[in-house]
């Protein structure tokens, strides 16, 4: 057996084993108190009556209180051992590294410097701190992406495991369809692919459709846009710079300028993605024409125009929660990984952690969020984040065209 691969899976599976062992016991008392509601609902009324309750999250989640519930067996139990559910995400976390670095693939040829991400406080904090679901869908949307290359079916399940887990996940589908513009050659692919989907959506609502519960939660999924109608509820981006006032006190639905805030923010954030998936749109359709397998460019493009597609959704929509910016961490590491070069990874790394501290007082004995002004601190601190990564990625992709043509 290759000694690196074995190294690596020890490696993971010891530091997996350390962070349940050092598990902290604080959290974010307002979510886990739904989570801990949902298990006991669960628990009394059954996984078919899940939609018939409180219940707002997507089926995937749905089946993971599921477990615990089971785990767990009595209200008793549920309720005092809710932190453990932190288990879960934080085996997330852990998911994309362990697929990468524990087998052998050919997903990625890259060497993985897999420590510099799971050490990484502003990756694990989510999900060992706040007890957030983020990782779920992120790292679920990650492997999809990166398998769609060479496994399009294999992604299009995966992304739809990602959507079923949370709404935000509809942030990368237009880089997931840039992905299987490339992979997807046959009809029989496609048609494979359909079928695939239906079969699992058909199976993770099974349980849901004899009392009606499918219906609720197609719902629950058209209402969860403008849920809260906050112009930004502790997200620090752009409307910290540009409003008078706190943006959590400010109603989305009003005017600015000319239009709302939502549809502001809709505009900005539009226009900047444009920006990034034109030049990914015609690296990747290059490659089909020609035939070509991606290369290390292609994944560098790939892996940051996707950071800063979510980095923008993050940075110019309305009604964004802080949490809400997690996804650029990791496809920030691997644009890392790829180029050799992690400075944009740790320039985003740092306003996320300070802003899921800030937004967790107490945690950390160094009160920083008490500095006068720092929400508008953390709120340039993303805009350097912006402005740098878009740099980085316009000067990538001129001196891949440059590279292309001189072919």
């Amino acid at each position: 057996m290759d000694n690196s691969l074995t190294k690596s899976r020890i490696e993971i599976f010891l530091l997996f084993i350390l962070y349940l062992f050092i598990l902290p016991r604080v959290y974010m008392e307002y979510d886990m108190g739904f989570w801990r509601d949902w298990a006991l609902q669960i628990h009394h009324n059954g996984l078919a009556n899940t939609y018939n309750s409180t219940i707002n999250y997507f089926p995937v989640y749905v089946y993971g209180l599921y477990i615990y519930d089971l785990l767990q067996g009595t209200d008793a139990n549920i309720v005092h051992n809710i932190n453990s559910i932190k288990i879960l995400f934080v085996f997330f976390d852990f998911l994309p590294i362990f697929v990468l670095c524990g087998f052998r693939q050919r997903l990625l040829s890259f060497k993985i410097p897999y420590l510099f991400l799971l050490l990484n406080i502003a990756y694990v904090f989510d999900s060992m701190v706040w007890g957030q679901i983020d990782s779920m869908y992120i790292s679920l949307s990650f492997l999809a992406i990166i398998s769609g290359f060479c496994y399009p079916i294999a992604g299009v399940l995966l992304y739809l495991l990602a959507l079923n887990t949370k709404q935000q996940a509809i942030e990368f589908l237009p880089i997931m369809a840039i992905v299987l513009l490339y992979s997807v050659r046959k009809q029989k692919t496609i048609i494979t692919a359909f079928l695939g989907a239906a079969v699992l959506q058909l199976l993770l609502l099974l349980p849901f459709l004899s009392n009606g519960g499918a219906g609720k939660l197609l719902n629950i999924a058209g209402n969860t846009v403008g849920l809260y109608n906050q112009l930004s509820i502790c997200a620090f981006n752009i409307w910290y710079l540009i409003t008078r006032g706190n943006p959590y006190f400010i109603d989305s639905n009003s005017t600015y300028i000319l239009f709302s805030y939502r549809t502001t923010g809709m505009i900005m954030f539009g226009a900047a993605a444009l920006a990034v998936l034109i030049p990914l749109l015609r690296r990747v359709w290059n490659l089909r024409k020609n035939n070509l397998a991606p290369d290390d460019n292609t994944y560098r493009i790939l892996f940051l125009a996707t950071g800063l597609v979510c980095l923008y959704f993050f940075y110019f929509n309305s009604q964004m929660h802080e949490r809400y910016a997690q996804p650029i961490i990791l496809f920030f590491f691997f644009y890392g990984v790829a180029s050799k070069n992690y400075k944009l990874y740790i320039l985003a790394s740092i306003p996320l952690f300070l802003s899921l501290d800030k937004c967790f007082p107490d945690f950390l004995p160094i009160v920083h969020y008490k500095i006068m002004y720092a929400s508008v601190v953390i709120a340039l601190w993303y805009t350097a984040t912006v402005v740098y990564g878009s740099y980085l990625y316009y000067r990538l992709v001129k001196s891949v065209e440059l590279i292309s043509s001189a072919k």
